[in-house]
């Protein structure tokens, strides 16, 4: 883990109020693992907490990020120059298991800006395919990446409006792809709250193994304020249950672990 203040070298917006976001770093990029994040320092006082943002993908020494303008740290990180500096904070958190079987089929399952980690997961592993979903076209991140993936097979893409791929919801997908053939597969998936609650629906229903990324407020980051626990099945505790912290013990947990209720 790292603290330390990294050179912005493309900060672009990609869609309306969605920016990627690449700094150099070799120290950084080396330790990088698929499904971390980092935090960011916005500056400001009204800005005093990090910004938690998944690792889109690492290229040499350069780290990308992807991330949605919501509040007045996101709004500090849009006015950024190339030539800039932000103070980082990672990488954090314990991302997507690394030893999946080549044969096994990973499905990753996005819901809009939950996209985040996919990018980095898509060019680490190569048997797998992209469901992803979002609001309408504006939404779609990345969206000649994931054209082009779609002619190949690889991504399916829904939108709630139909402006885009099919209507509907994203989660309809993926249990119509498994009701085909659900042997030899695994999920990771990362978006909204609900939409994860029924991926876990769909996977338990399928008998398929399920690992999630999970979103929440931090103050930290690093395991110490306890401001993002959830609630993760543990058969060995009193309760059958435990609090565990999305920054350090995730933010990726089994799906068939998470208490959603």
């Amino acid at each position: 883990m790292f603290q330390k203040d990294v050179p912005i070298v493309e900060n672009v917006e990609s869609k309306p109020h969605n920016f990627l976001m690449t700094f150099q770093d070799a120290e950084i990029a080396a330790k990088c693992r698929v499904g971390q994040f980092l935090q960011f320092k916005a500056g400001g006082l009204e800005n005093m907490l990090r910004i938690p943002i998944s690792i889109a993908r690492v290229t040499g020494d350069r780290v990308s990020i992807l991330y949605h303008v919501v509040g007045s740290g996101t709004d500090v990180m849009s006015k950024l120059r190339v030539g800039e500096s932000i103070n980082v904070l990672g990488p954090l958190g314990n991302g997507f298991p690394q030893d999946i079987p080549a044969d096994k089929e990973i499905l990753f399952v996005a819901g809009g800006i939950g996209f985040g980690p996919f990018p980095y997961a898509m060019d680490h592993f190569s048997n797998w395919k992209l469901f992803y979903g979002v609001r309408n076209e504006a939404q779609l991140l990345l969206q000649d990446e994931i054209a082009a993936l779609e002619k190949a097979g690889k991504a399916f893409v829904a939108t709630d409006d139909g402006s885009y791929g099919t209507q509907g919801f994203v989660t309809d997908l993926l249990d119509a792809y498994l009701a085909k053939d659900s042997s030899n597969k695994v999920i990771f998936c990362c978006g909204p709250n609900p939409m994860m609650k029924r991926v876990c629906e769909v996977a338990a229903k399928h008998g398929v193994e399920s690992h999630i990324s999970m979103e929440d407020y931090m103050g930290c980051g690093i395991g110490i304020c306890v401001g993002c626990v959830r609630k993760i099945r543990d058969a060995s505790k009193p309760d059958g249950w435990e609090h565990k912290k999305v920054c350090k013990d995730g933010p990726v947990f089994k799906g068939e672990d998470i208490l959603w209720n």
